[in-house]
């Protein structure tokens, strides 16, 4: 083999060999991002989790105070329905004795079938 022969064979190995490192040094950086990116998207996630619990628990709490805050409510509007219910009641018995004691008040309906047929 001649010295030209030789040398063509050692540039193409050369170019080869370069390429394949060119390649190896793209790959490895390409692998080196992708790493970053998934730590880092790993990193957001945590921080998003973590978030969203954080959401839910406060959500939990204050659901439970609404609650807590209605149920209150209602047992004071019962006690106030009660209360009311029992004063009008009363207000409707007195009505009715002094009603009795004038000698007026509203006619029940076997009285005002009477009236109109007389």
């Amino acid at each position: 083999m001649d010295a030209l022969a030789i040398a063509q064979l050692v540039t193409l190995l050369a170019v080869g060999l370069a390429i394949i490192w060119n390649q190896q040094r793209g790959t490895d950086k390409l692998r080196d991002d992708v790493n970053t990116s998934i730590g880092q998207l790993r990193q957001d996630h945590h921080k998003l989790r973590d978030d969203v619990n954080t959401s839910i628990s406060q959500l939990r709490q204050d659901h439970n105070k609404l609650r807590d805050d209605v149920n209150t409510s209602m047992g004071q509007l019962r006690q106030d329905h009660d209360r009311l219910r029992d004063t009008l009641g009363h207000i409707a018995q007195r009505l009715a004795r002094i009603e009795g004691f004038l000698g007026i008040g509203i006619p029940s309906a076997d009285e005002s079938a009477g009236d109109d047929q007389k």
